[in-house]
């Protein structure tokens, strides 16, 4: 069903009522106070007045206790506080040095003594969050600042925290690679599932793929948290994950920093991928500098923060390259050889025939080699882009791979970030804030090594941010305060190469006819399997604007704390990309010069042959609609705190999403396949060849049998409860439990059949017997116009049209948890908790829906007694010369594949369906954290992680729809991590040396040591599409092809003991495949599978994971005062102390064909991560 006016108006008065109470945070980053009042009987005490004021900023706030003896002092600002409590008869009650920390709710139960109000009761207690059961770990100013951040990007602090995982790589931390420094999984979420805020407002981009949007600069950060359960009804839009930041504020007092990191090539260590190629260090520059300033622009009335960061780099980008070298561009391939010496046959397309046997077959080219008047002049000319080969082919290596080794290969990167922040107090009553933000990158780097018109570059890459925010708090009463927010950001990535943009292909040999038809005028993008590519895959802008408003109170009812508001956001979503194939895309692969027209064979056929004879096997062109996409969300939510008791809360809340549909500004919108539908050139085909009705075709948003405006339906039922509860067995103890549901945020785009299309390349009209066109005339019919909606279901004919799931619905998670936590002596807290989620409902994709039956994919399989032949047979075709069929395959051919004639709807290829909703994750984890809060000069976190991460996500069999079920993709079992910040009990004041003063406390005095540590283990396997016998019966590995004792510090890490692999033919013969195999191999242990068959394992092997991470960053630090509140710190920051090579994110080799199968080749792989860097930092406080 579609949105009907009465909703509207319903949504619209639920929107006016909650504003009429005051507009509600996203995710409330400021602390709240709360707690009962007694006297020495325990019994409650009304009346009570409580003031909390602000070390910093003088700033106060009052509650009153009501009939139950309770207060509530909400929103306050994270930072150090006094509290007092009077009542007159009772002596007055302090609270000193209560420190409140980013989201906390701290429970302070006071006991009032008899007296006169001019005594005082003075206490230092460590306060307890006994009020909420949610889980998270908070970074204090002191961890932000002080331990060692590669980049200084505060948010990759949130690795220290448990339950959390890290999935980015691990060079990319910097504060401008939003999109690697998104990938987190918090307690089992979906990656890149987690909501971000900034000071409260949202700080999301859909833009590169759920981005962070904007990355503070660590100097104008005062803490931030990671809620890693929450049972808060204010917390939504994720997978169940939350990181909030909040930034500082400025104070009565002036404060500032100004600081310079700097990085050389002499502060490096290689990497071994050098060491081992014999190379030196690659030059490596970094210098990040900038100023923060905080103070008042009034004393007690109006602060300021300012921070303005610069940020120039250029770092090494090490590619091994794979260049044709002199012989080659001849056409010599004589000395065509694998990387075990076996010379590669190449076949001439030309002499293909069928032998007695009916088989079609071609003979070798003699000697090896391609005469001259055979090579394509357009072939010819692309040869002048590839610089010629500078080194000999790697050690196991091909002969013609691995011989252009690219370094430094410099990339470079300039950025600045400018944060600031006005706070202004018009009364005890009235607060408000605003903040301002924004940053720009620039980004050059080659990816082919190549400059000019051919290079595959960011040339550049431009990230760029704006977002700001107002605040403003009224306490109404003392039981009732309103904070009001609205928001607005706005995320810029675009990528391109400005040297290929405007190039005329006509200077290639391609006509201009072809060339003026193309939407976008670039360098085209070449394609050869095993070389390097010329060009780029087009370009790229999207544009997120977020626009939030969101109204909140906090009301205290008797025992009850009750919070609620409204979330409201509107969402944009420009896209201006040209596609992968934004120019013209070429692709060559080694078909047309083999032996076996169907059939590959490591040991003939060539794609740079295929080049060279201007044959190639794919291609394509892009014309894509620059959409502009648009979700609205509303969701009005209501928290209850009920504090039962001293020692008992009850935490309930409940939210209600409301996700809008994605709509596009313009309707311009695929909206479903309508499978019943009879497809109007059904009166067009040749029905004594297709006897049969041809059905099937796309509908569209605003056409017949077709919603309006939006591509599925509203899913109303989106209801969230939130429960937990947090009970104090003493005052040291406390435990805590909850569940809560959460729904995701949807961000699918997928609706632009029709509006966008692609022309393809029909390379073959016979099944890769011979080819059908040359790189003279690579789109012989034209390059396809889009047609928008109006062919309607004859839209995309022979051509593979996809749409989105009409049903879909928002996925959800649901969370919850259970723990003990014990305050110890010494500021530390030890907390021990089970935590599961269980995600259903996730985003998938089908592609089944035009596969032919599995009942007939069988009968072609030669394991169970088929014919592969059967299903490849050319039979006549129906759709030749048919109109709606131009620029495809089927309208050239006089036959088509007896497999696509037997499709549902033969008249399109593939057909995939989007936004499914198939998928599922369940998460188990047991989890530790040991914390220190800083006192007495250090400051510990230590946090392991016992995890399973089961996931149920894509397809084993698309035909019989058997689901692929096994480890989810990040899924790391241990986790360890630990941090600290330790000042040396040195120099004037301290333990030691506590009465030096002048030159000896300058020398020994104001050390500092921080470092943080990290494991994971490695990630699971992706293993390749075999079989693990030569049945397809076994499903884990042979014990025998595991290596034991795999070495992380060799030279090769050989997961797989010896490669043992076979391959089979068309007849269901088993071939050994590879000659690299243990004596006595006479079983395969992995087998390609046949033709027409279907995957029977699990996408990832439980029995082979990748190597482990191990991160271990150190910060020596000597802080010198200069003169009152100046001082100058000096820092030496350690980057992998130990100089571990990690290769986390590197797959082992999963081609069958290799001696190095089941490894990982150090002389042919970067290291995921950096080799050990040191940078040196002045900073000049005051």
């Amino acid at each position: 069903m579609q949105y009907t006016r009465t909703a509207w108006i319903a949504a619209l008065a639920i929107v006016l009522g909650a504003s009429a109470l005051g507009t509600a945070a996203a995710q409330e980053f400021r602390a709240t106070v709360t707690g009962r009042v007694t006297d020495q009987s325990a019994a409650a005490m009304p009346g009570v007045t409580v003031v909390i004021t602000s070390t910093a900023t003088n700033e106060t706030a009052t509650a009153v206790t009501n009939a139950e003896g309770v207060y509530t002092l909400p929103f306050l600002r994270p930072g150090l506080y006094t509290l007092t409590a009077e009542l007159d008869g009772f002596k007055r009650y302090t609270q000193e040095s209560l420190q409140l920390q980013v989201g906390q709710t701290a429970t302070l139960n006071i006991s009032m003594e008899v007296g006169a109000l001019t005594e005082t009761v003075t206490v230092t207690a460590d306060t307890l969050e006994a009020s909420r059961a949610d889980r998270g770990t908070v970074i204090d100013s002191k961890r932000v600042t002080e331990i060692p951040l590669n980049t200084r990007n505060p948010f990759m602090l949130s690795i220290l925290s448990s339950g959390i995982t890290f999935n980015g790589p691990a060079i990319y931390h910097r504060p401008f690679d939003n999109g690697a420094i998104a990938d987190w999984s918090i307690n089992g979420g979906w990656n890149r599932n987690n909501e971000f805020t900034l000071d409260g407002a949202p700080n999301n981009s859909i833009a590169g793929g759920n981005n962070i949007a904007y990355v503070p600069p660590v100097d104008a950060v005062q803490e931030f948290k990671i809620v890693t359960n929450s049972y808060d009804a204010q917390h939504g839009r994720s997978a169940g994950g939350a990181i909030n930041v909040s930034l500082k504020s400025g104070t009565n007092d002036f404060h500032g920093t100004a600081y310079e990191f700097y990085r050389r090539k002499w502060l490096d260590t290689n990497w071994d991928l050098l060491k081992l190629q014999g190379e030196e260090r690659p030059d490596h520059k970094l210098d990040q500098y900038g100023f923060e300033v905080d103070g008042p622009i009034v004393r007690n009335k109006t602060f300021f923060m300012v921070n303005w960061e610069g940020y120039k780099e250029s770092n090494p980008n090490i590619e091994t390259e794979h260049y044709p070298d002199e012989a080659l561009r001849r056409g010599d391939f004589s000395n065509y050889r694998d990387a075990s010496g076996n010379l590669i046959t190449i076949y001439d397309p030309a002499t293909g025939r069928l032998d007695a046997n009916g088989n079609w077959v071609r003979a070798p080219f003699p000697n090896n080699i391609i005469p001259q008047d055979r090579i394509n002049p357009i072939a010819t000319n692309l040869l002048h882009f590839w610089p010629l080969p500078n080194q000999a082919p790697d050690e196991g290596c091909a002969s013609y791979r691995c011989n252009f080794f690219l370094s430094p290969n410099l990339a470079t990167d300039d950025f600045y970030n400018l944060a600031t922040k006005v706070d202004h107090v018009f009364s005890e009553k009235t607060k408000m804030f605003v903040r301002y933000a924004q940053n720009y990158r620039e980004e050059i780097r080659s990816f082919n090594g190549i400059t000019g018109p051919a290079e595959d570059s960011q040339g550049p890459l431009e990230r760029i941010n704006y977002t700001g925010v107002w605040d403003w708090v009224r306490t109404v009463s003392p039981s009732f305060v309103l904070n009001l927010r609205s928001g607005l950001s706005q995320y810029v990535e675009a990528s391109r190469t400005d040297a290929a943009l405007g190039f005329d292909a006509t200077e290639l040999g391609f006509s201009a006819d072809l060339v003026g038809q193309i939407p976008h005028q670039m360098f085209p993008r070449i394609n050869i399997n095993d070389f390097t590519n010329l060009g780029r895959n087009g370009f790229g802008r999207g544009t997120t604007t977020v626009y939030s408003f969101q109204p909140n109170f906090s009301w205290l009812k008797g025992s009850h704390s009750i919070r609620g508001g409204l979330d409201m956001r509107m969402t944009w979503l420009t896209q201006k990309n040209s596609g992968a194939a934004g120019g013209m895309r070429i692709q060559h692969d080694d078909r047309f010069t083999r032996r076996d027209w169907n059939q590959g064979d490591p040991l003939n056929g060539s794609a740079f042959a295929s080049f060279l004879l201007g044959l190639p096997t794919h291609g394509d062109i892009n014309n894509n609609l620059f959409p502009e996409y648009r979700w609205n969300y509303w969701a009005p939510w209501i928290q209850d705190d009920w504090k039962i008791s001293n020692r008992l809360t009850l935490n309930f809340g409940l939210r209600w999403d409301l996700n809008s549909p994605v709509w596009e500004a313009e309707r311009r919108m695929a909206y479903a396949f309508d499978p019943g539908a009879v497809n109007p050139a059904n009166d067009r085909i040749d029905h004594s060849v297709f006897p049969g009705d041809i059905m099937g075709g796309l509908r569209f948003i605003g056409g017949p049998d077709a919603p309006e405006k939006y591509p599925y339906d509203w899913d109303l039922n989106n209801f969230q409860p939130r429960a937990g509860f947090a009970y104090m067995l003493n005052d040291r103890t406390i435990v805590k439990g909850g569940y809560g549901l959460y729904y995701m945020n949807p961000t699918g785009t997928t609706f632009t059949t029709g509006y966008s299309i692609t022309t393809p390349l029909v390379s073959t009209l016979d099944g890769n017997r011979t080819p059908s066109v040359t790189l003279d005339n690579p789109f012989p019919q034209g390059v396809a116009q889009p047609p928008g909606s109006s062919l309607g279901l004859e839209t995309n004919l022979g051509r593979s049209p996809n749409y989105s799931n009409p049903n879909f619905e928002i996925p959800k998670v649901h969370q919850f948890h259970i723990g003990v936590q014990r305050v110890l002596p010494w500021g530390t807290s030890v907390e021990l908790s089970y935590v599961g989620s269980r995600t259903r409902k996730l985003q998938t994709q089908w592609n089944g829906i035009n596969e032919p039956s599995a009942e007939f994919r069988d009968s072609c399989n030669p394991l169970l007694g088929g014919n592969a032949d059967f299903c490849r047979d050319r039979l006549q075709n129906p759709f030749q010369g048919v109109s709606g069929f131009e620029g495809t395959d089927r309208f050239e051919g006089a036959t088509i594949e007896r497999w696509d004639l037997n499709r549902p709807y033969p008249q399109f290829d593939g057909i995939e369906e989007f936004e499914r909703n198939d998928g599922l994750v369940n998460y188990n984890s047991f989890q530790a954290v040991v914390n220190k809060r800083f006192s007495d000069g250090i400051t510990i976190n230590a946090t392991y992680t016992f995890s399973r991460m089961i996931e149920r996500w894509g397809w084993l069999d698309v035909q019989r729809m058997i689901p692929q079920e096994g480890y989810y993709w990040s899924d790391r079992p241990h986790r360890l991590t630990f941090s600290t910040v330790y000042e040396l009990p040195i120099g004037e004041g301290r333990a030691i040396l506590g009465e030096s003063s002048g030159l000896l406390n300058a020398l020994f005095g104001g050390w500092e040591v921080a470092g943080l540590f990290v494991y994971n283990t490695g990630r699971p396997w992706d293993i390749p599409d075999v079989y693990l016998d030569p049945n397809g019966e076994r499903t884990t590995l042979n014990p025998a092809a595991i290596n034991e004792d795999t070495d992380y510090g060799a030279d090769i890490i050989r997961a797989i003991s010896a490669p043992c692999t076979a391959r089979y033919d068309d007849s269901g013969t088993l071939i050994p495949r590879s000659p690299y195999g243990p004596a006595g191999c006479s079983e395969p242990w992995f087998t390609s599978r046949p033709p027409f068959s279907s995957r029977v394992l699990a996408f990832r092997s439980e029995d082979i994971r990748r190597p482990p991470y191990r991160q271990f960053d150190i910060n020596f630090a000597k802080t010198t005062r200069l003169a009152g509140d100046v001082r100058l710190q000096i820092r030496v920051e350690v980057f992998n102390l130990f100089n571990v090579a990690n290769y986390d994110e590197v797959n082992y080799n999963t081609d069958l064909d290799s001696p190095l199968f089941g490894t990982i080749d150090k002389n042919n792989q970067r290291q995921s991560g950096f080799p050990r860097q040191i940078q040196l930092g002045v900073k000049l406080l005051f």
